[in-house]
């Protein structure tokens, strides 16, 4: 079973800060899937993910659009893989699943919109609103998962009122 919530964001700095907000729980073993359009907000919830979970500086943090995978260490490993190059049958060919086994996350830009990798995934699908600022941001995992029990809908009430 799964659950999905829906949140408003109005400008690409509360994207930033609801990425923030999501990598204050990052743990390793998570995978974060980021689906959307070119310029739908992916790389800012990214930024705010990484800089946040690692305490990485912000300006720091770049989609690997060229590179394909941007390693990033702190407390733990997390892997931004920006499969928009190479299409996401990559994920296998990559190893980009074998940093779960080494205490890492994954943060995947152009993740596939079919059936979740597994329950410890977090799908975050983006929709571009109704002026060129604003972004419908979608949150889908599963219940009982690894995100279940950290995200709530007192989690995504806070949010929202920012």
């Amino acid at each position: 079973m799964t659950n999905r919530i829906s949140i408003d964001s109005a400008s690409e700095q509360q994207t930033i800060a609801i990425g923030k907000a999501l990598g204050a729980m990052l743990r390793p073993g998570d995978i974060v899937s980021l689906i959307g359009d070119l310029g739908s907000g992916k790389t800012r919830l990214a930024k705010g993910i990484i800089s946040q979970a690692l305490k990485v500086p912000i300006d720091e943090v770049n989609s690997p659009s060229f590179t394909i995978v941007n390693r990033y260490e702190g407390p733990f490993t997390i892997d931004h893989a920006d499969l928009y190059r190479v299409g996401y049958g990559a994920v296998e060919e990559l190893g980009l699943m074998e940093t779960i086994d080494e205490n890492g996350a994954i943060l995947i830009e152009w993740a596939s919109d079919e059936a979740p990798i597994s329950d410890s995934e977090l799908r975050v699908t983006f929709s571009i609103g109704d002026d060129e600022d604003s972004r419908l941001i979608e949150f889908t995992y599963m219940i009982p998962g690894a995100w279940s029990a950290r995200l709530t809908e007192t989690f995504f009430s806070a949010l929202s009122m920012k």
